[in-house]
């Protein structure tokens, strides 16, 4: 509980240096406090292989419902290849987010799935989050699902036959989208966006060199942008990293404070993965090593860990779930089976 102290206090001085009290009061409740309630819940918790696959597989049919309903969407608006689709959410970024992470799992469960009934499920399941996923057009979280499967890949090579076939029919389904987004990445230069993006990380670095241990407070990289650069390509509200903004809000100290439980988490899922956990327990862990991954690269393009959306809540859940799978008894497993 040493991390956890270092943080919820640290998070008390940065409410002090927080020019706007009630900005602060939301950001220690919404990224601190919420986080360390939701890790305490999951410590005392009771948990079994079929309460957690109950977990997850309503969280699919939730990424599911959300896929079906962007695809509505796409087709409403007569497939237009430059649209990009939020379904339900108005953050394009937060909600491929949340939909990447239910890929990981649903991946895991349908490799680990013995069941025809079930299998049929995640097949249908994985196929709209895939859709979400890519209507959302979100470059970042791209890049991070493929870097993610790749090194699952290395670890598990079984796992590219799946993937080969879901990501073949999406791309023949979707080929000028995919096309129009790597075009412009490789085009950078004439795209406001990409530029705007590393104007934006650019800034941040430098506001941070200003003040580099200590931080200015919760949410306060606009009041400081206008310091650094006179004029934005894009008017951007936030240094669009995750790791930037927790730098600059919270000082490097209260970054690596912040970042030492999920950085801890992502380690445990692959030491307890192999060695601690019961094997009905290893569709859980495949699924958080590749969530860690793919987070661990995402956290560059956008600052997930805030307000912005539920994609805060949605990555202490895994960490408090690492921790809880790591620290279940051997005997509760086999009891719980």
């Amino acid at each position: 509980m040493i991390p956890w102290g270092l943080m919820l206090l640290w998070g008390l001085y940065i409410c002090y240096i927080t020019p706007d009290p009630i900005k602060a009061v939301k950001y220690y409740t919404g990224t601190m406090l919420l986080p360390f309630f939701i890790f305490i819940l999951f410590r005392n918790l009771r948990l079994d292989e079929k309460t957690l696959t109950k977990f997850f597989d309503s969280m699919l049919i939730s990424g599911a419902v959300i896929g079906v309903y962007s695809v509505y969407i796409f087709i409403s608006y007569n497939m237009r290849s430059n649209m990009r689709v939020p379904s339900f959410w108005n953050d394009f970024n937060m909600v491929s987010m949340y939909l990447m992470i239910l890929f990981m799992f649903n991946l895991s469960f349908l490799i680990k799935s013995r069941h025809t009934n079930k299998i049929y499920f995640y097949l249908f399941t994985i196929t709209f989050i895939l859709l979400g996923i890519y209507l959302t057009k979100t470059r970042g979280v791209w890049l991070a699902t493929i870097i993610s499967i790749a090194v699952f890949f290395i670890r598990k090579p079984k796992v590219i036959i799946p993937v080969f076939l879901i990501f073949g029919v999406i791309m023949l389904l979707f080929f000028n989208i995919i096309e129009n987004r790597f075009l412009s990445v490789v085009n950078f230069d004439q795209d406001k966006s990409s530029l705007g993006r590393l104007q934006a990380w650019y800034s941040t670095v430098l506001i941070i060199f200003k003040n580099p241990f200590f931080g200015y407070g919760f949410d306060t990289y606009y009041l400081h942008k206008y310091d650094v650069f006179p004029f934005y390509i894009v008017d951007v509200p936030h240094p669009h990293n995750a790791y930037l903004r927790a730098i600059q809000e919270l000082g490097l100290i209260g970054a690596v404070i912040y970042f030492f439980l999920f950085f801890k988490a992502t380690v445990l899922s692959f030491t307890a993965g192999m060695s601690h956990c019961d094997p009905v327990y290893l569709k859980f862990f495949d699924g958080l090593q590749l969530s860690f991954i793919a987070l661990i690269v995402a956290f560059n393009f956008e600052p997930y860990l805030s307000l912005f959306g539920v994609t805060t809540i949605v990555v202490w859940i895994l960490v408090s779930l690492t921790f809880r799978l790591k620290d279940m008894p051997a005997a509760e497993k086999i009891k719980t089976n």
